[in-house]
């Protein structure tokens, strides 16, 4: 893939990243729209930020699917099994802002460190 991407092209990528991710784990309807919801500001971002070459998908694709295991570490944490709720979705952006303040961490394009500390 060469050149620039479209923002519909995105969504549809980073959805389908965040399914793979996701594999067999239960997801319910909350916890779905709301990371839907990332990949929309997600694609936004990229956008705004003009970095749409497939480089910046894959590593928008890399930092979806460490967010999406966190969300599953989240679930095994909260006793939860292999099922993604909106607790799971809570706790793990909580542990995102924790970490967040201490280091330079981030998930861009879904995560930056300035949204946190601003």
């Amino acid at each position: 893939m060469t050149g620039y991407l479209t923002d519909e092209f995105l969504g549809k990528e980073l959805w389908k990243t965040a399914l793979e991710a996701i594999g067999k784990t239960e997801i319910d309807t909350a916890c779905a729209s709301a990371i839907r919801g990332w990949v929309a500001i997600g694609t936004q971002r990229m956008i705004r930020q003009s970095r749409l070459s497939s480089i910046d998908l894959a590593l928008a694709q890399t930092n979806l699917r460490r967010f999406i295991e966190l969300l599953k570490n989240e679930a095994a944490f909260l006793h939860m099994g292999s099922r993604l709720g909106s607790d799971t979705f809570r706790a793990a952006k909580k542990r995102l802002r924790l970490r967040a303040t201490m280091t330079a961490f981030e998930l861009w394009p879904f995560w930056p460190h300035n949204f946190v500390v601003s």
